[in-house]
């Protein structure tokens, strides 16, 4: 009897894609463990129209954000924010993209969040020129370092910072997220608002 090579190999392709799909990131999976608080934190990531098209939304790490944040006194997040969650269980999160937790292998016992440090900065005309240049205001003059592609709406939408450029008026202000967990001065989203207008000193995060 004749065996067709390529549809074997075309069948152990699939399902190694099929195992590869269905990857789960796991905490320790020993019964004591499962009992005992652990906690694992990550850092809030702006995904730019992948997961929707045409608005941003916010990732824990590379997840879908699936908690409760107000039952823990939290009114909001912003890219470049640290979330720590406390919880019993066992932690399971697909990795697909975006990738989802299970919600139903963990109870979550508590959350604690680092504010991501915010920078202002006022469209100031460049001389000889008719663009305009992003100069941070006195009291954020150390953070010039600006790697943000993209300028966040407060309505969800987005725009390159060139597009928001293009039609911003001299005199408005940006504002930028500069990581809570990062000792830098580097600020990697920009919002066309300020999200945080309470929002601590710089190097504050407590």
């Amino acid at each position: 009897m004749k065996t067709n090579r390529r549809t074997i190999s075309l069948g152990i392709l699939l399902t190694a894609l099929s195992i590869s799909a269905c990857a789960v990131q796991q905490s320790n999976s020993n019964d004591q463990a499962k009992l005992e608080e652990q906690t694992i934190g990550k850092s809030i990531i702006a995904d730019f129209g992948t997961h929707i098209k045409d608005e941003v939304t916010l990732l824990f790490g590379t997840a879908l954000i699936p908690f409760k944040i107000n039952d823990y006194g939290i009114s909001e997040l912003i890219a470049g924010d640290y979330l720590e969650v406390s919880f019993t269980g066992e932690y399971m999160e697909y990795l697909t993209y975006p990738s989802t937790i299970d919600m139903r292998t963990i109870t979550v016992t508590g959350m604690k969040l680092y504010e991501a440090r915010m920078a202002e900065y006022e469209l100031t005309p460049i001389p000889g020129s008719g663009d305009l240049d992003l100069v941070p205001t006195e009291e954020y003059k150390y953070y010039t370092m600006i790697t943000a592609e993209y300028v966040i709406n407060e309505d969800g939408s987005f725009l390159t910072k060139d597009e928001y450029l293009k039609t911003a008026e001299a005199g408005s202000k940006l504002y930028g997220s500069n990581p809570a967990i990062m000792n830098s001065y580097n600020v990697n989203v920009l919002y066309s608002y300020n999200p945080r207008p309470n929002h601590k000193n710089i190097g504050d995060n407590n």
